[in-house]
């Protein structure tokens, strides 16, 4: 009953903002379109502060950065950063190492590539559209996008946008992002053909691009411009989906390969904008939500802030607590949901516990030699945000590398969640 009435309650928003507003549509304007500009100006307006003052009162902790400064040493990064807050006031914030072949220093807003942890910041933006009534989470895709997306072994059963952020919607894994959706065959490189969508948990990039192509298509814009309405803008964080749209790329990092040698330049990642295009294509765009976002390390303890406070930094509210639960629930526990299984994730958000004394959510991204995590404890107020570069970590155990888990070890420690 709860979650039907909050449907009503947004259906009676959207109408709302039609009675109101119909007639300044412009001349020609549909009106779907009419109502989804008018949303999209609503939630990309902000008049009021963000109360960031923790950051400006830190005051450094010498034996706790001399730690953290030791972890990295014997993990031998080529650089990183981390930042440990309770409720968003820091306890530890380091910086190490170096970003490129010139020697300069890691700082807390170097930008870094942070690989697949932009699937939960994606969901975060995507998220804010659900709150304001534009679409239905256990809404088919292909009501939604421009391209129908089934699962050729089962083209009766539809996909919904919950299938995917749970990543439960039958896509394997795989590094290819444009299928050709109408020409698919029953065995393919794209679908699981043994699984029947909702059913299973299986781990696929292609479900972050698809959140991309939801985003366009239901806001109406190009990712970057909506994420940074959305969410980046709102709490004055500088990130981008293409370094080259950043506002500042003074401080961005190289890419690195595990034995910290280059994989690619900050100025030839920089290069790379002629190429993007920055336009509202939700076919075609299939791939740039995967883990392309660039953020720093102060961006993603923001974002963190945001998540461990129920949605809000402050004064400044983002999304609902209902939401923010909403998405590190098990989506199989949903009433009416269309995911039937249980997944590690929520809606682009995972769960883990390395030491076994409270739950972490939130994301973890690996690329080469990258590694970048982002995660708060709803239990204690805990956030936790790692990036590394030129790290060979090895494999993931449950969802975390090993540095992650020996400095989430810490940051338990330097909290008292153990005790």
């Amino acid at each position: 009953m709860k979650r039907y009435m909050k449907r009503c309650l947004r259906l009676v928003c959207a109408l709302a903002a039609l009675a109101l507003c119909l007639s300044g549509a412009a001349a020609g304007e549909a009106e779907d379109d009419f109502i989804r500009r008018r949303v999209m100006e609503d939630l990309t307006a902000f008049d009021f502060p963000l109360d960031d003052g923790f950051l400006t009162e830190y005051t450094a902790d010498t034996a706790r950065e001399e730690a953290a400064q030791a972890l990295f040493a014997a993990a031998r990064v080529r650089g990183g950063a981390l930042i440990v807050s309770r409720y968003g006031a820091p306890m530890v914030m380091c910086a190490y190492g170096t970003r490129n072949r010139a020697g300069d220093p890691v700082t807390l807003n170097t930008q870094f590539r942070v690989a697949s942890v932009t699937k939960m910041v994606t969901a975060i933006g995507l998220m804010r559209l659900y709150e304001a009534g534009l679409f239905d989470l256990d809404a088919p895709l292909t009501s939604l996008l421009p391209m129908r997306v089934v699962n050729p072994a089962f083209p009766e059963d539809e996909i919904t946008v919950r299938q995917v952020l749970s990543h439960t919607s039958s896509i394997k894994q795989g590094s290819r992002y444009h299928p050709d959706w109408a020409n698919l065959p029953v065995s393919n490189n794209y679908f699981e053909r043994a699984v029947r969508p909702g059913s299973k948990y299986v781990y696929a990039n292609l479900n972050g691009g698809l959140a991309g192509s939801l985003l366009e298509a239901v806001s109406g814009q190009s990712v970057n411009t909506a994420m940074r309405g959305l969410v980046f803008e709102p709490l004055k964080i500088d990130a981008a989906y293409n370094p080259g749209l950043l506002q500042d790329t003074t401080d961005l990092s190289d890419l690195m390969n595990e034995d910290g040698s280059i994989l690619s330049t900050a100025k030839r990642e920089l290069a790379t904008l002629a190429d993007y295009d920055d336009t509202c294509d939700p076919a075609a765009h299939t791939d740039l939500t995967v883990g392309k976002l660039y953020i720093s390390a102060l961006g993603l303890h923001r974002l963190a802030t945001l998540m461990v406070n129920g949605g809000r930094i402050g004064e400044r509210r983002l999304l609902s607590a209902d939401t923010v639960r909403l998405m590190c629930a098990d989506q199989s526990a949903v009433p009416g949901s269309s995911v039937r299984a249980e997944s590690e994730y929520g809606l682009f958000v995972t769960h883990v516990s390395p030491t076994g004394h409270a739950t972490w959510y939130g994301h973890q991204g690996r690329y080469n030699g990258l590694t970048a995590d982002v995660f708060w404890q709803p239990e204690t107020g805990l956030t936790f945000v790692m990036i590394v570069n030129g790290y060979n970590g090895g494999f993931s155990v449950e969802g975390l590398a090993a540095l992650a888990r020996r400095a989430m070890t810490l940051a338990e420690e330097w909290g008292m969640v153990t005790q």
